[in-house]
């Protein structure tokens, strides 16, 4: 888009900002969540150099279906859940919806073991039962989770349609933290914009899996150049 009376600098900021809005509105992780929410604003402490790319799987249950340690439920909500639309390589990741809001809550993680309870708040829940339950997390370091009683589960995504798209939080070598967004209409070198990070920066594209140390491309806030950022983990 391109607004009449605004110079190369104006258009750009435009954009830049415009992007940023979007970005709020497509992570929606949760209804309350900002993008850096359990991140913080501060620099990226110094780090030791990125050998190797280590990659993990979020699991926020214990053996027995109950909530990992550390992690406090400060909701909980009756939804009908789909696959992840941030991680559709993680077989038990889900994107999940209310019948009050129409915010995607993802990802959303299902236990090991289905975990039949009833959301004693919702009288339809009670009605029709739970499949499982399952807790919506805004990023790997979030201490705080939505707790999900799950109406309907339509499962994990078919392996023939996961298409490069399975790691939904980053960090990066020098410590900042990025989380997966999607629909944000802006490209860089033909590579769309795919994460936002904690330091107001952007990453585009996916990552390069073929070395043992992955890379992806960065562009810093209020800066136009794409360079190359070495990836230190990659959650799933």
């Amino acid at each position: 888009m391109t607004v009449l009376g605004l110079g190369r600098k104006g258009q750009h900021a435009l954009r830049r900002n415009r992007a940023r809005h979007l970005i709020a509105l497509a992570t929606g992780l949760l209804a309350a969540s900002p993008l850096t929410a359990g991140c913080g604003g501060s620099e990226p402490a110094a780090t030791a150099p990125v050998e190797k790319t280590y990659t993990t799987t979020l699991q926020p249950f214990t053996d027995d279906g109950e909530p990992a340690a550390g992690l406090r439920v400060i909701q909980s909500v009756s939804a009908r859940c789909i696959p992840s639309a941030l991680t559709p390589g993680n077989d038990r990741a889900r994107r999940c919806f209310t019948n009050e809001t129409s915010v995607a809550m993802d990802p959303c993680f299902l236990p090991e073991r289905p975990v039949v309870e009833r959301d004693p708040d919702n009288e339809m829940a009670r009605e029709l039962g739970a499949q499982n339950v399952a807790l919506c997390v805004s990023s790997p370091e979030q201490s705080d989770v939505t707790k999900v009683y799950v109406l309907q589960d339509s499962g994990p995504a078919p392996w023939d349609t996961v298409l490069g798209e399975a790691y939904w939080s980053l960090e990066l070598a020098d410590g900042t933290r990025c989380l997966r967004t999607r629909d944000v209409p802006e490209t860089r070198a033909g590579l769309e914009l795919s994460y936002g990070c904690d330091d107001g920066g952007y990453l585009y594209g996916a990552p390069d899996e073929t070395q043992r140390v992955w890379t992806i491309h960065r562009r810093a806030e209020d800066s136009e150049e794409l360079t190359l950022a070495e990836i230190r983990t990659a959650w799933s």
